[in-house]
């Protein structure tokens, strides 16, 4: 698509350059020459009038002056940039009648009531910092409402169907883990008593040492998701009150958030205008609308990823005790555990990339849009940034779960 784009505008460019090149610049004129004009009008030197710009862009003619009289002038090359200009912009049109209802789709999807009033079209800066209720990963939190800093936002019957389908087969493997570990018990006790030999004694007074860290682990694990669930939280939710105060020592009001700007000065901008002008600006709106539905995609899969470790935690105890007699070492546990707290905190971190580079965009979305998608692009580079520094590259995160149960080296 970006080769198409770029090979159309190299042609247009190009016609502009052979084709458009017979204008004479309007210059002032004198009562001598006003004089030898009316005697033979036709023999003055044509001057192009000051709406050549705007002539060329809607018919391609361009109109000139000689003396009182002015007439248009057709300038084939023109003519061609225009009506390339004008398939363009039918295209950009028809493709916008698409977008807009994917936009539409998304904003229906993730609807949100927010310190009383509803929420629509979706932003980035609604997902990141917890807003949309729809990909809200608190499970063990069902209630009506749930607070974002200082704001407070209505739950979505959705995510609470997924919250309480996820909880209840949470309990349900939890159960089955302890059934499993008392099974597990059972027969490290009779291995224990069968041996004679003092380093196999050893070995399985290890593995009950192990067995009894697997027990709490069980019991306890709800509390530590809920402990890492609600530190991450806390962070998003004093991100958020950054940014309202930055905002309202910005604009005086804490909805003017520049995606918002955009879109409503892009959806203006292109019903309004035609041919290149309406690609440009359709263009804008694209790739607004392709980032935001880049995090869509990834905060769903973030919430199901979420809720898939939740659901095993209790059997990944269960392999404890089993996993740390070979080396010593839980790596099945500290793999999951890495996961999990990755996938909680990667949305303060966005919230806190958001801060960092968006609000940089905020002040110039107005005046060019185009830096302040660039802007908006740059969070998920920055993410990946900060996943190499911190050695966090080898997680799935993210980016996906077919690695995860592999073990490391």
């Amino acid at each position: 698509m970006k080769k198409i784009i770029s090979s159309v505008l190299i042609i247009v460019l190009l016609f502009n350059f052979i084709f458009c090149k017979n204008f004479v610049y309007a210059e002032g004129t004198d009562p001598d020459q006003d004089e030898q004009s009316a005697e033979n009008p036709y023999d003055q030197e044509a001057q192009t009038s000051n709406t050549v710009v705007s002539d060329l862009i809607e018919s391609g003619a361009v109109s000139q002056t000689q003396g009182s009289a002015t007439k248009k002038t057709l300038d084939w090359g023109s003519a061609g940039v225009s009506a390339i200009g004008q398939v363009l912009g039918l295209l950009a049109r028809l493709i916008n009648i698409f977008i807009v209802q994917v936009d539409v789709i998304m904003g229906l999807l993730t609807v949100t009531e927010e310190g009383g009033q509803s929420e629509f079209w979706l932003t980035i800066d609604r997902i990141v910092f917890n807003r949309i209720a729809l990909f809200n990963i608190n499970y063990f939190d069902t209630e009506d409402t749930y607070n974002v800093g200082e704001l407070e936002v209505t739950s979505n019957a959705s995510n609470i169907a997924i919250k309480e389908g996820i909880t209840t087969v949470y309990y349900m493997c939890r159960l089955l883990a302890t059934i499993i570990l008392l099974l597990v018990l059972i027969y490290i006790g009779i291995r224990m008593a069968l041996s004679t030999v003092a380093s196999d004694q050893a070995k399985y007074k290890k593995m009950l040492m192990s067995w009894i860290e697997s027990l709490i682990y069980v019991f306890v694990m709800a509390y530590i998701m809920v402990l890492i669930i609600e530190f991450g939280e806390l962070l998003t939710g004093i991100f958020y009150d950054i940014r309202c105060q930055l905002l309202d020592a910005q604009t005086g009001t804490a909805k003017d958030l520049f995606e918002d700007t955009i879109r409503s000065k892009t959806l203006d901008l292109v019903f309004s205008f035609e041919g290149l002008q309406l690609v440009i600006w359709s263009i804008v709106y694209w790739v607004l609308l392709f980032t935001e539905m880049k995090f869509f995609w990834l905060y769903l899969k973030r919430l199901l990823m979420i809720g898939l470790l939740i659901i095993i935690s209790p059997l990944i105890t269960v392999t404890y005790s089993i996993d740390k007699v070979g080396d010593g070492k839980a790596q099945v546990f500290s793999s999951w555990l890495k996961e999990f707290i990755v996938n909680v905190l990667i949305q303060p971190l966005h919230a806190l990339l958001y801060l960092i580079f968006v609000f940089t965009a905020n002040s110039i979305a107005t005046y060019s849009p185009i830096v302040a998608v660039a802007l908006l692009m740059v969070v998920g580079s920055a993410e990946r940034m900060v996943k190499v520094v911190f050695d966090m590259k080898g997680l799935t995160s993210l980016r996906g779960i077919n690695k995860f149960m592999k073990k490391e080296g």
